[in-house]
């Protein structure tokens, strides 16, 4: 094996290693790097010499080194990745609800594999590369995927702006291995869902929502439902499926509510239905505007990430007030709202302060039921907080 570059950190700085974060931040080194002008691997010590890992440097980067590994024998190939992939998945497999074949494989730095997503569907494996360290080993992910699970097709959707950031440019959507020519189809809970995996969003389904929609599935009996910004209907569908009296979907993409149909469809609803099943095509904001006081008790607001950027934060927490003051004047007593952010720039407490903001412009008083985050296969390290995204709460009007 190449001998790698050696990097020390500053004496303080190797307890968060130590601890599980993915992270080297620059100002935690106090080796000359200025000869290191390409991204590749290095190994890294402590101050007084004691190795804490190998990890992925980029010299253009203030996340100077990303942690693959805290094996001083490892060597980062094709057989390292596909014995990394088969324990996760294995290990994930362990705690995934039953009849469930939609589920993340890789989360990224969390799962110790920084910058590479991998959800799987049924046999359909889908990547995303964010860093330019991994981008490095990209026929060697695909070879592992092969090797690890014989799978029917692999796509890649670096199709992401976050590379940028990297120094990368995004990616065209790309079959990297076996033949896509439709939508795939996996199971949720014992549901059925269909992922556009070359067109969808994400990598074709948004995974990460699975604990909270079958929390809304638990609350949906006899209730005229609400989904906003619905996508594929996966919130409507697990309620139209519990017992809900009505299910109102409403999104700006026609493409995106074609599927929410198809899954409708497929689950054994009669689309048809107009009175109990609606697919609108429509922008939320402006649909808001004209929905009547009382006309649902049960909300579901999912929007997109409104602050992808730290100068977008204050911009951010003006938007997810508005809506969520326009959701819960909707609602009457005992009415329910789902409200989540993805906004990883906006903590669980500065979400829960927005729809404290929100409830009392509303003026209505709010008690919380629950909070959700992303399920387990998102793997959360507790040192690694940057890591956390997605958080929801669901609350009751009393």
């Amino acid at each position: 094996m190449e001998k790698l570059h050696a990097i020390r950190l500053k004496q303080q700085s190797s307890a968060p290693v130590l601890a599980g974060h993915p992270w080297v931040f620059s100002n935690a080194i106090i080796s000359d790097t200025s000869q290191i002008n390409e991204v590749c691997l290095v190994e890294i010590f402590s101050q007084d010499n004691a190795f804490l890992g190998i990890g992925m440097f980029n010299p253009r980067t203030s996340i100077k080194v990303r942690i693959i590994s805290k094996d001083k024998n490892a060597v980062i190939d094709k057989e390292f990745f596909e014995k990394r992939l088969f324990e996760l998945d294995k290990r994930k497999k362990e705690f995934l609800p039953d009849m469930t074949t939609g589920y993340r494989v890789c989360n990224a730095d969390s799962d110790m594999l920084p910058g590479l997503i991998i959800d799987r569907y049924e046999d359909t494996f889908v990547f995303q590369i964010h860093t330019a360290g991994m981008d490095v080993f990209r026929s060697d992910i695909v070879s592992a995927i092969k090797e690890a699970f014989n799978p029917s097709a692999i796509v890649e959707r670096s199709d992401i702006e976050a590379r940028k950031q990297e120094g990368l440019l995004d990616l065209p959507v790309s079959v990297r291995f076996g033949d896509v020519t439709e939508k795939i189809k996996f199971k949720e809970c014992g549901i059925t869902f269909f992922a556009d995996v070359l067109k969808g969003q994400k990598t074709g389904f948004f995974l990460d929502q699975r604990d909270t929609r079958r929390k809304c599935g638990e609350l949906s009996k006899e209730k005229n439902v609400m989904n906003l910004f619905s996508y594929s209907g996966g919130f409507g569908l697990y309620s139209a499926l519990n017992g809900a009296s009505s299910v109102a979907n409403i999104d700006i993409s026609e493409q995106a509510l074609k599927i929410a149909k198809e899954n409708f469809s497929e689950n054994g609803l009669n689309i048809n239905d107009g009175k109990k099943w609606q697919f609108i095509c429509a922008d939320v904001f402006d649909y808001l505007a004209d929905v009547p006081i009382g006309a649902y008790n049960l909300i579901i607001c999912d929007p997109p990430a409104f602050a992808k950027s730290n100068d977008k934060i204050e911009q951010a927490k003006k938007a997810y007030t508005d809506i969520n003051k326009k959701c819960l004047k909707i609602l009457n007593k005992g009415g329910i709202l789902i409200t989540s952010s993805c906004s990883g720039r906006l903590g669980l407490e500065d979400f829960r302060n927005v729809l404290k903001i929100a409830s009392g412009k509303a003026e209505k008083d709010v008690r919380v039921l629950d909070t959700i985050t992303a399920p387990f296969d998102h793997t959360e390290r507790l040192c690694f907080p940057e890591g956390r995204y997605l958080k929801t709460f669901v609350v009751e009007v009393i």
